[in-house]
């Protein structure tokens, strides 16, 4: 059984804190998407966020903080998450399509099983993280650190793994 708390604050029009393992309520992921489409130039923090079975398309996610946050079984269209902290995420069983990564911090974050297309991880920092029996198709890791990162019956097309 989970518990999850929705305890998203909103402390101002740019600032949102969300306390560890809480869970967005629909309400939160329509301000967040209100927010981001405004191009606020303050990055938002949704660290430890549980995000999981929300579809997320066309935000600016860019310079967020979102480590240790659970986008479990998404689906992802759309999302510049460029320079943004991913440390310990988890994108697993999650459809990735048209999406940025570059310059991010992934960090140990987990994509096992993840549908991903059309991506971009260029210049990201990919260290220890997991791509185990994934389909990539289309995606671009050109000069991102992949030390410690596994691809272990990954399925590949059209992809830079240079």
């Amino acid at each position: 059984m989970n518990f999850f708390i929705s305890t998203l604050v909103f402390l101002s029009p740019l600032t949102i804190f969300c306390h560890p393992l809480s869970a967005a309520s629909p309400e939160d992921l329509a301000q967040l998407q209100s927010l981001q489409k405004n191009d606020q130039k303050k990055p938002l923090d949704l660290s430890y966020a549980d995000l999981r079975a929300y579809d997320l398309k066309d935000i600016n996610l860019e310079g967020a903080n979102l480590q240790g946050c659970v986008f479990l079984g998404m689906g992802i269209r759309g999302i510049n998450f460029e320079k943004a902290d991913l440390r310990g995420a988890d994108f697993s069983d999650t459809t990735i399509e048209n999406s940025s990564f570059s310059k991010g911090n992934l960090e140990g974050a987990n994509f096992i099983d993840a549908t991903i297309t059309s991506t971009n991880f260029e210049n990201a920092n990919l260290k220890n993280v997991t791509f185990d029996g994934s389909a990539l198709k289309g995606v671009n890791f050109r000069h991102a650190n992949r030390e410690g990162a596994t691809f272990t019956g990954i399925s590949e097309e059209r992809t830079n793994l240079r």
